[in-house]
């Protein structure tokens, strides 16, 4: 037998059973984006023939099956079809990109007087809405995972010292799209409440990936890097396409023509976090 998951599934040849092969995929370029036109349904589609058939349930079944989409039939839609489907993915990834970087709801924000924003909208991982009495907060699932891929407990729990916690900023201090082709500022206070470590890392708002640039990381942690505190015990991050002159252990690179969004993550995240005692400034543009 074999597992996966929480199924178990009979192996062929017992005596032989699969080897696992492990690939570094270190420093390998590959793209994990899905499309955003009508390519996504024929990558839907062969999902569902690779899978069992249990892989989603009847609910999600049945949506696929309204337009064409099922297992073991042939994906055949006519021209009438696709352009529905079309229009569906551009109004969609409209929709998506909208919920995730210019959020409304006020409670996505993790302090009033900021511009920084929750992965965990109701600091829940399924997204289930106060008690549950209003289902599933399906604009904050979809906000999550337009930018991110996977979703843990340990992501959104409030457990001092366990975990992590992210906070995500899209915009500078007043409002304004991030350009690579600026120069701006991060300002974290003293104290940053993490008992593991921290980090600040920076994305391509167009793809969510990890900004691709001259550095190796696009990012900086207490952990990792060495970085200079100032007296206080503050620190500043900078941003922009070239370093600030004796800012150079502080400076994530960014690329003009790029617009770009920042992820503050706290791996065991502590009490001024939660209670909010403790707050990063906003990313503030360099003049």
């Amino acid at each position: 037998m074999w597992r996966t998951g929480l199924k178990i599934y009979p192996l062929k040849d017992a005596a032989n059973p699969p080897k696992m092969v492990f690939i570094n995929a270190s420093n390998r370029p590959f793209n994990t984006i899905f499309p955003n036109d009508f390519e996504y349904f024929e990558i839907l589609w062969k999902v569902l023939q690779k899978e069992p058939l249990d892989f989603i349930d009847s609910e999600l079944r049945g949506q696929a099956g309204a337009i064409g989409i099922a297992k073991g039939e042939p994906f055949k839609p006519d021209e009438r079809m696709k352009k529905i489907l079309t229009d569906a993915a551009n109004y969609a990834v409209a929709a998506a990109r909208t919920l995730a970087f210019r959020p409304r709801d006020p409670r996505a924000k993790v302090f009033p007087d900021r511009e920084w924003y929750l992965a965990f909208v109701g600091n829940d991982y399924r997204w289930l809405d106060g008690d549950g009495r209003r289902g599933r907060n399906l604009d904050a699932r979809i906000a999550f995972f337009y930018i991110a891929t996977v979703n843990t407990p340990a992501m959104a729990i409030e457990i001092p010292g366990a975990g992590s916690n992210y906070a995500m900023e899209y915009t500078d201090k007043n409002g304004n799209v991030l350009k690579g082709s600026n120069n701006y500022v991060l300002h974290l206070p003293p104290n940053i409440p993490a008992k593991n470590f921290w980090s600040v890392t920076i994305y391509d708002a167009q793809t969510r990936s990890q900004l691709q640039t001259d550095q190796k990381y696009p990012s900086k942690n207490n952990r990792r890097d060495k970085l200079e505190f100032n007296s206080d015990g503050s620190i500043d991050i900078y941003f922009g396409p070239k370093p600030p002159k004796g800012k150079e252990a502080n400076w994530i690179q960014t690329v003009p023509g790029k617009a770009w969004f920042a992820v503050l993550r706290l791996y065991g995240p502590l009490e001024p976090w939660f209670n909010r005692t403790w707050k990063p400034d906003d990313i503030v543009l360099v003049k």
